[in-house]
């Protein structure tokens, strides 16, 4: 079996880079990290190194395949949480300001989170503190398909497709709803989940326009096109099921994911909107409207996924201190050395490596104590957005979990 992602970093930042004290990862920093000196402290720092990797790597790993709570202990997470807030840049800027959502817009946020999170569950057990579908939007499940896992090499992840149709309503609106799961077996997958991490893959075929030519994640590219014929297939038959595939209906289509199903979900949606050829992207025509709304999605493409239109919505929810978002090697690594270095001086910063690949949509994020999506005011590039993301220390694992998002859109009731 393959190393996991965070242990083959520790692996490398001890095998390769024994030239460079802990202090150069980091250059620059006001941090005291320096006070790892290699010809002291090398050996501990390793060991160290290995043993948080393996820890922050189960606790990501048993996060995305429950999709709810895992031992809290993990990382002495509590102290790590504490040390990054102390970072100058430990928490998201100023800058960034509640957006005005439309109710419609927050009900079809709601439903995308609601959907991220069933698709993990089996049975309503697992979701019992979760709020019933009929406490927050006016639509109700009609029918479903499940696409099983390939839990052999985690490339098909466990999906659901469900139509929903509003109550009601003489003429009920139809909303079919493609939700991903982010991890589907403990190692494998989350393996996947990094394979060539910013190392860039053509998407000639697949989402590559004439306008636009993306480097994209070779792990998620790879269980993206391995999934096309499945989704298809699901869509299609959902359709039949409910007869309206040839029907003149209105349906509205809506991809969504938690962590790695999020990413899977971006390239899925942008690979129909794209009009490259294919069964999924050839049912494309059938839909009054396409979108995609994901939840702590890591980076995916170069240049960035953005909407497709006017008429299309493509957000991306990003939770503060939700490190999977941010994650690549380098980012890795540079957490890994925050998390064993000594508690910051006041005042200290924390320099952190640029992004190998960017976040996919128009990002929205979850601030600590402030109610509603936050952005960047006017920021009609990103550009300030992506500025932001580089810079801020997303560093608490605890903050990665789907039902934290879910507590924050008010859809969890009581404790979890």
């Amino acid at each position: 079996m393959r190393k996991s992602f965070v242990q083959k970093v520790a692996n490398s930042f001890t095998r390769n880079k024994a030239s460079r004290t802990a202090a150069e990862v980091s250059a620059g920093s006001s941090a005291s990290a320096a006070e790892f000196s290699q010809s002291t402290h090398f050996a501990a720092t390793s060991r160290n190194l290995r043993e948080v990797s393996v820890r922050l790597d189960d606790y990501l790993e048993r996060t995305d395949l429950g999709g709810s709570e895992v031992d809290l202990d993990v990382i002495s997470m509590s102290r790590q949480i504490e040390k990054v807030r102390k970072y100058t840049n430990g928490s998201l800027p100023d800058s960034l300001e509640p957006q005005p959502l439309s109710e419609k817009e927050l009900e079809f946020i709601k439903l995308a989170a609601w959907n991220a999170k069933a698709v993990y569950a089996s049975d309503t057990a697992h979701i019992q503190h979760i709020a019933e579908l009929d406490e927050f939007s006016i639509y109700q499940s009609t029918h479903s398909e499940e696409i099983d896992a390939s839990f052999r090499d985690g490339t098909v992840k466990a999906t659901r497709v469900q139509l929903f149709s509003t109550r009601k309503e003489e003429t009920p609106s139809l909303l079919l709803v493609v939700a991903i799961r982010g991890s589907t077996s403990k190692r494998r997958d989350w393996t996947i989940n990094f394979d060539e991490i910013g190392q860039g893959t053509e998407g000639d075929g697949f989402i590559n326009t004439n306008e636009c030519k993306y480097d994209i994640h070779g792990g998620f590219l790879e269980c993206a096109k391995k999934m096309v014929e499945k989704v298809s297939d699901a869509i299609s038959s959902i359709l039949s099921k409910a007869h309206v595939e040839d029907s003149n209906k209105d349906i509205q289509l809506l991809f969504t994911g938690h962590s790695a199903g999020g990413a899977v979900a971006s390239l899925l949606y942008a690979h129909m909107m794209s009009k490259n050829s294919s069964s999924l992207a050839n049912l494309s025509s059938r839909f009054t409207s396409i979108d995609c709304i994901v939840f702590g999605s890591p980076p995916v493409t170069k240049p960035a996924l953005d909407t497709y239109g006017q008429n299309s919505t493509f957000f991306s929810i990003i939770n503060e201190g939700d490190p999977v978002p941010r994650i690549d090697k380098d980012y890795v690594e540079s957490l890994l050395i925050i998390y064993i270095s000594p508690m910051p001086n006041t005042g200290a910063g924390w320099d952190l490596p640029q992004m190998a690949l960017d976040n996919a949509g128009r990002i929205l994020f979850l601030k600590v104590s402030v109610q509603g999506l936050c952005a960047v005011p006017d920021d009609i590039g990103q550009n300030e957005t992506k500025r932001v993301l580089e810079t801020t220390i997303f560093g608490n694992p605890r903050a990665h979990k789907m039902n934290v998002y879910l507590w924050k859109l008010g859809l969890v009731n009581g404790l979890f």
